[in-house]
């Protein structure tokens, strides 16, 4: 009997359809005066499903309470015209109850009580006696959240969630359960060839009331939108391009229109460059050293970081095309072992070529050493240091130069002493003292210059009140002398005797005392400030000095 009842199916099955299957989709989650649900991915899934099995889908998501019944009249009116041969309606959402009913609750519904339950949302007998227009089958799928989350939100006469049973019409199949399951037990109905009581037994999470076929199948064997639904599966698989894109597309279609493309696919995947290199699981100090690998080839990767940019792709590619490798930018573990020897080889070369051209500079640097007099001289050891600051002998030629510029101004020392003692006069010590301040005889000439010319108390120096200080000022002002020059007259000053203070050309008041003193001497007026006149008679008191 069975067999038979089978037979009348199929054949019908290959009849040309008179009616399209359809599916409506009720979500609502974003509800404006009732608590949120937040997955909406739920819906997405199901709608895939739906449209890769040929259905005409309607999506009705978060639309307010007119709109809802608006969708639900169009769809009522297609089944009045005998349009539509299988109907599958998914509701989720907020689902309330009273003894009378059930409704599945629109996104605009506000704290509904059994007097307005009829405003906020659908009523599921309504729904279910509309779906029971379908020719063939209907289902009606409730994806139930958990009714706890809605305790406290509804007003007098109504209960959170769906009853315990429903009164369902002839012809319409109830699926109940949450979220995964319902998505799961409509994949499996979706399968042609397959009876709702085999998907249930597949899935003991759905809950299952009304009409449920075991012997007819929702989807006929051997349905037509099958192949637009494995050309749809195949497409998505290519465009992820992925080998779990194309093992989901073989796990539902293994025997589908594209599954030894899906499987060659799967083998060139699996033999990509880029694959075999990710499956060496290289760590970041393994690519350093192959970046330090071809660095050392002379092919440049950009930086040693460990990091496989453009850089390294580009170096590796063009080692492999001078070794006639494919030029795929990515290594395989024998390459990379064939890498590492070649920089190996080539290490020893550079280290082979970097000792025999520091021996050829050493030898270089001997050469010029010994070329210029090998430190014997002056000239020679400054030519020396000029071409080798960082040579061999470089110490040694600086040692010895600093030895021949000290006995150069010990030397100066002694004949600046022999002439101040053939001139034996007050200014030719004081001028030696100017010079040679730490001198090697420098005491000797201060004790010539006490016994000379007794050094008296030096006179209180007036106040620096000239007449008009700042005319003084100004004056000095004008000669805007530099540094370099308030530093000769402070050493001038202290070899004509008088006491600057620090010569470090800050003309403080110890400074001005001593300008003060030389401006007495040299009977010019006292202002404490420098003046032309005061620079001319110290310039001259220097080049007399000189003359004796």
């Amino acid at each position: 009997m069975r067999k038979l009842v089978l037979a009348v199916l199929f054949g019908l099955a290959a009849l040309p359809l008179r009616a399209e299957n359809v599916a409506l989709l009720l979500e609502s989650r974003d509800y404006r005066n009732l608590p949120e649900l937040t997955d909406r991915a739920l819906l997405d899934q199901a709608q895939g499903l739906l449209t890769r099995r040929g259905f005409d889908v309607i999506v009705a998501r978060d639309l307010p309470m007119g709109d809802l019944r608006a969708e639900l009249a169009a769809v009522q009116a297609q089944l009045a015209e005998g349009q539509i041969a299988r109907l599958i309606v998914l509701a989720s959402g907020w689902f309330a109850s009273s003894d009378s009913g059930a409704w599945v609750l629109a996104s605009d519904a506000d704290v509904p009580s059994l007097a307005t339950a009829d405003g906020a949302g659908l009523r599921l007998d309504t729904i279910m006696e509309i779906a029971a227009q379908a020719r063939d089958a209907a289902h009606l799928w409730l994806v139930v959240p958990d009714a706890d989350d809605l305790d406290g939100s509804l007003g007098a006469g109504l209960r959170a969630g769906l009853p315990d049973r429903l009164a369902v019409p002839r012809g319409v199949a109830v699926l109940r359960g949450e979220g995964g399951a319902v998505i799961s037990g409509l994949d499996v109905v979706l399968q042609p060839g397959t009876t709702l009581s085999e998907a249930l037994a597949a899935n003991r999470a759905l809950r299952a009331e009304g009409t449920v076929p075991t012997l007819v199948p929702f989807l006929p064997e051997g349905f037509a939108p099958i192949a637009r639904a494995d050309r749809e599966a195949w497409e998505d698989a290519r465009a992820t391009d992925t080998e779990e894109a194309y093992r989901a597309y073989l796990g539902q279609y293994p025997n589908g229109l594209n599954a030894q493309a899906a499987r060659d696919r799967i083998e060139a995947l699996r033999n990509a460059p880029e694959r075999i290199e990710a499956d060496l699981a290289l760590s970041r100090d393994e690519r350093r050293a192959i970046q330090r690998d071809l660095t050392t080839l002379g092919y440049d990767t950009r930086g040693i970081d460990g990091l496989f940019g453009p850089g390294t792709r580009g170096a590796i590619a063009a080692w492999q095309d001078r070794y006639q490798f494919d030029q795929t930018g990515y290594l395989t573990r024998d390459q990379i072992f064939q890498l590492a020897g070649q920089a190996a080889r080539r290490a020893a070369e550079l280290e082979a070529e970097e000792r025999e051209r520091r021996l050829a500079e050493e030898r270089a640097d001997r050469a010029f050493w010994e070329g210029t007099g090998a430190g014997r001289d002056e000239a020679g050891l400054r030519a020396y240091l000029e071409r080798y600051p960082n040579g061999i002998f470089a110490s040694l030629a600086r040692e010895r130069l600093a030895q021949i510029e000290a006995e150069a101004r010990a030397q100066a020392d002694r004949d600046a002493w022999a002439r101040a003692q053939a001139a034996d006069t007050v200014r030719a010590y004081r001028r030696y003292l100017a010079d040679f301040p730490e001198g090697e005889f420098a005491s000797l000439a201060r004790q010539r210059l006490n016994a000379m010319a007794p050094v008296a108390p030096v006179p209180e120096v007036p106040p620096l009140t000239p007449p008009d200080p700042g005319a003084a000022e100004a004056e000095e002002a004008r000669l805007n002398l530099p540094l370099a020059v308030r530093l000769l007259v402070e050493r001038r000053l202290q070899s004509l005797g008088h006491a600057p203070g620090p010569v470090d050309g800050n003309l403080d008041q110890d400074s001005r005392r001593a300008i003060s003193a030389a401006q007495a001497q040299f009977d010019l007026p006292v202002t404490g400030y420098l003046s032309q006149p005061l620079l001319d008679a110290m310039l001259q008191d220097a080049l007399d000095g000189l003359l004796r």
